[in-house]
């Protein structure tokens, strides 16, 4: 009995943390795939001066715009909007 409690508290600790760990992993990840995208478009700016585009890395579209700043628009895995520019 005691050893089957160990086991619930064991677990009961740590499923909340593992869950936390990947929900922060995956957005670094979406994070990071969102500055590979500023930086392909500012080539992508700087060689054929297009102002706009976009590029989908794990099923995720990355839309960049040159307007004033360059900003990339992304959905991430929970749905809600994000929005990353460089200064």
């Amino acid at each position: 009995m005691v050893s089957l409690f160990m086991v619930f508290i064991i677990f009961g600790s740590l499923l909340p943390i593992m869950l936390n760990m990947q929900r922060n992993l995956e957005e670094k990840k979406e994070r990071v795939s969102a500055y590979e995208t500023l930086h392909e478009a500012a080539r992508e700016i700087s060689s054929t001066g297009a102002s706009n585009g976009q590029r989908t890395v794990n099923g995720i579209v990355y839309s960049w715009e040159m307007a004033g700043g360059l900003c990339v628009d992304y959905t991430d895995y929970k749905g809600q909007a994000e929005r990353l520019c460089a200064e």
